[in-house]
């Protein structure tokens, strides 16, 4: 029984439940670790994004191409949804919840049911099976759905110091961007715009990748900002966010984590080197 181990990783959790459907035993951390999820940031439709909100066949193949698989993704609409379940068991999906998307795994259809292994923390009193009726289904999908399976393919090694070294420009510019946006007087609608647009990749994706690294003084520098943060949007904002939280302390945290990550570009360079020089030598 797959669990998820770190905040928002259900599309992690169902990932690895994939790979034990293919006698792959992992989970959600040591695939993120592996993949150096901690220190990768991204700037997708026009929002920053770290940890587990990069998902996707592009993310979740860091991982699967040097083992020798790939994420297969397929876009179906409603009418194509359910015939392509019932052939295609082990398929990860999104949900819509109050919360937001949320990712399952289709197991079976029983002739009247689809049954999803759904993601929960252990303990949480969650129920680990969802079972929805084809209505059930439809209505909690977009109209487009992606899914994703994986399949076996030749291993490719991937070096990930591009996506690091990109990592640290585009963690710059949502320092930046954080910046200029608690220069001025905000109205609700922008710092409601702002929660996951902007903020969400350093005052809470980010502290939960932090606290997976074990990098404790840095998550709980960030947990300081993310606390003067909800009380600044709690408040009545009547004076530019920079009042309530310290951009100062927010650059200086801003360049540690960079450092963090500049020291994972030189491991994963010198890691590169040595399958060269291995190469080389045969």
């Amino acid at each position: 029984m797959q669990y998820m181990h770190f905040r928002a990783s259900c599309a992690y959790t169902a990932l690895a439940e994939l790979l034990e459907a293919q006698g792959i035993f992992t989970d959600d951390r040591q695939i993120a670790l592996a993949m150096k999820l901690p220190w990768l940031f991204a700037k997708e439709d026009g929002a920053y994004r770290s940890g587990p909100m990069l998902q996707g066949a592009a993310w979740f193949d860091l991982w699967l191409a040097p083992r020798g698989w790939r994420m297969e993704e397929t876009a179906l609409d409603g009418e194509r949804l359910c015939p392509y379940l019932q052939a295609h068991p082990s398929t990860m999906l999104g949900l819509r919840t109050p919360y937001g998307k949320h990712a399952v795994v289709f197991r079976e259809y029983d002739g009247a049911s689809y049954r999803f292994f759904n993601p929960t923390h252990e303990g949480s009193g969650e129920a680990a099976e969802l079972v929805l009726s084809e209505a059930e289904l439809l209505a909690s999908v977009d109209r487009t759905v992606v899914t994703g399976r994986v399949r076996s393919a030749a291993p490719e090694v991937r070096s990930l110091a591009p996506l690091l070294k990109r990592s640290v420009e585009v963690l710059r510019q949502n320092c930046a961007e954080i910046e200029a946006f608690a220069e001025a007087r905000q109205s609700p609608e922008a710092c409601l715009a702002a929660m996951n647009r902007l903020f969400r990749a350093l005052f809470l994706d980010g502290i939960t990748m932090l606290e997976l690294a074990d990098e404790r003084g840095l998550a709980d520098g960030f947990a300081a900002l993310q606390r003067d943060l909800m009380t600044f949007l709690r408040g009545p904002r009547t004076q530019p966010m920079r009042e309530t939280v310290s951009m100062e302390a927010l650059r200086s945290l801003t360049e540690q984590y960079i450092r963090s990550i500049e020291k994972q570009m030189d491991k994963e360079n010198e890691a590169q080197s040595d399958i060269y020089d291995s190469f080389i030598i045969r």
